[in-house]
C-alpha cells in the first residue's frame, strides 16, 4: 500500500489556495504528470463530481476518472482517481499560518498486477513526484496577482 503526508506553506490566503487546489481543472498548471484534466458532467465542482483525467507516471500513459469524496471550502479537499492499474486517493487539509496557507496532502493507493510488485520503489517515486508538484503548486499559487 502506498500512504504518505507531506506539506508545504504557501504565502496566499486560504480562501485563495482552496478556490485553486480544489478545481481540478487547474491540475495540469501544478501537476508535472497530468496532461489533462475534463469535467465529466458540467455543473458546479463539489461531492460527486466526475473528471477525466490523462496523465503519464512512471514512464506509462494512464487514464482514470476521478471523483470528488470531500468538499469543505475553505479547508478540506479531496478525491479518488483510478489510473491505469492505480487506484489512489487523497486528502488536502488547508490550514490558516498567518497571512499565509499550510497545505498537507495526503496519499494512499493501491496498485494492482504487475504495480503491486514494485510497490516500496513505486510509492517512493510518486511521493517524490508529488513532493515537486507541492513546489510546483507554491511557486504558482505564490505568483498569482
Amino acid at each position: 500500500m502506498i500512504n504518505f503526508e507531506i506539506s508545504t506553506l504557501v504565502d496566499r490566503p486560504i480562501d485563495e489556495v482552496f478556490a485553486f487546489i480544489s478545481n481540478p481543472l487547474n491540475m495540469p498548471k501544478w501537476q508535472v504528470m497530468v496532461a489533462k484534466v475534463e469535467q465529466l458532467i458540467p455543473g458546479v465542482i463539489g461531492i460527486g463530481s466526475k473528471f477525466n483525467v490523462k496523465a503519464g507516471m512512471l514512464g506509462r500513459a494512464m487514464e482514470g476518472v476521478m471523483e470528488i469524496t470531500d468538499y469543505e471550502p475553505p479547508t478540506k479537499f479531496g478525491f479518488t482517481n483510478r489510473l491505469g492499474p492505480i487506484q489512489m486517493k487523497a486528502a488536502v487539509a488547508l490550514k490558516p499560518v498567518g497571512t499565509g496557507t499550510k497545505i498537507t496532502l495526503n496519499v494512499q493507493g493501491n496498485p494492482d498486477g504487475l504495480f503491486k510488485i514494485a510497490e516500496g520503489p513505486m510509492a517512493q517515486q510518486i511521493k517524490i513526484q508529488m513532493e515537486a508538484n507541492l513546489e510546483k503548486l507554491k511557486s504558482v499559487l505564490e505568483a498569482m496577482i
